[in-house]
């Protein structure tokens, strides 16, 4: 991946919410197809940029419930759980994750009507992903959510959210003998919950295979002006939450 992409991933600003230049692995048939966008070979296995997608209706009767992403070769499996409701407009997420060796990474969608699709992805990434363990300093310095969303917007407008948290990513292995073993216990940010008001739009369950300081990016359709609260929630049950008036 070019740096010019990478830094694309990590930006904090915003744009419009749209699948952007995705590769696509195809996963069923009409609008069951998720799209996967990650680079093939990644430098920093402590942060592998991914993007999912699915291009499908998201209406009160008929919506994405969920994206899983998993990698059964990696130490921690488990990247995440991304939960939507049609408040969402779309069902996309992008996000940042540890990969100890890489592999065939596959994404489950869930359908409310048809049930469950999947795609899957290979990819590589340098040694040692999912082994370093955060700078003591780092606990010190936990929190400062932020959430960057467009300057204006209007009635139907599906926008991407940028939000971000400042903390670490241990997942409490260390490699011996050629083995990952448990050192001591994970800490990481283990959940993200997102409301309108008081509605709750999204959930995002992760592991301790989130990138350190993690950013997440996901869609929003905007129908009203509301307030936006984000709330991070970590191993050791400390929480987090930032909000930011959506004026339309």
């Amino acid at each position: 991946m070019d740096r010019s992409r990478r830094a694309f991933l990590i930006a904090t600003g915003f744009v419009l919410a749209r699948p952007g230049p995705l590769r696509a692995q195809s996963g069923g048939d009409g609008d069951h197809r998720l799209q996967l966008d990650l680079p093939v070979l990644s430098e920093d296995a402590s942060a592998v940029p991914v993007q999912v997608f699915v291009d499908h209706p998201m209406e009160s009767d008929h919506f994405i419930r969920s994206i899983e992403i998993t990698v059964d070769t990696d130490p921690v499996p488990h990247k995440g759980t991304f939960l939507f409701t049609p408040a969402n407009g779309r069902a996309w997420v992008g996000f940042q994750m540890r990969s100890g060796v890489g592999g065939l990474l596959r994404a489950v969608g869930e359908c409310s009507r048809h049930g469950r699709f999947s795609a899957t992805r290979e990819y590589r990434v340098a040694e040692g992903g999912c082994t370093p363990g955060p700078d003591p300093a780092v606990r010190e310095r936990l929190g400062n959510p932020r959430i960057s969303l467009p300057r204006s917007v209007k009635a139907g407008d599906i926008v991407e959210v940028k939000t971000k948290v400042d903390h670490a990513s241990d997942t409490g292995l260390v490699l011996k003998s050629g083995r990952f073993v448990r050192s001591g216990p994970p800490f990481h940010v283990r959940q993200m919950l997102v409301y309108l008001d008081d509605a709750k739009i999204s959930e995002f369950q992760m592991s301790a295979a989130i990138s350190p300081d993690p950013l997440i990016r996901f869609p929003l359709k905007l129908s009203r002006s509301a307030m936006l609260r984000i709330v991070f929630v970590n191993t050791e049950a400390q929480r987090w939450q930032v909000s930011q008036a959506v004026r339309l």
